[in-house]
């Protein structure tokens, strides 16, 4: 009976995203890229320990943290983001890579 339920929450889940604006859709991401800071460190530590360099995705995510961190760099990116359709579907597609690596790689 629940088998087909997850898919169709998924796909609500995914509809509500989109009736949001793009500036609060921007703001979520923003807020959950800074809350993998603290994740990534951990990662980041171990993976010292282990002498494993950081992959390419990796390297992209630490850069969006650092670049979440400058106003300036927030207001172009926020502004790209939401007058932008084509960037913002690449922005939505960036942001969908890293949360993936972020679950897939689960807590150090």
């Amino acid at each position: 009976v629940g088998v087909g339920r997850a898919p169709a929450a998924a796909a609500a889940a995914r509809l509500r995203a989109r009736r949001r604006s793009p500036s609060d859709r921007f703001s979520e991401m923003l807020l959950r890229v800074e809350g993998w800071s603290e994740e990534l460190d951990a990662r980041h530590a171990a993976a010292a320990e282990a002498a494993a360099a950081p992959s390419r995705i990796e390297r992209v995510l630490r850069g969006s943290i650092v670049g979440g961190r400058n106003e300036e760099v927030v207001a172009a990116l926020r502004l790209c983001y939401t007058d932008y359709k084509p960037l913002r579907l690449m922005g939505d597609l960036i942001f969908s890579l890293m949360g993936k690596l972020m679950r897939k790689s689960g807590p150090s």
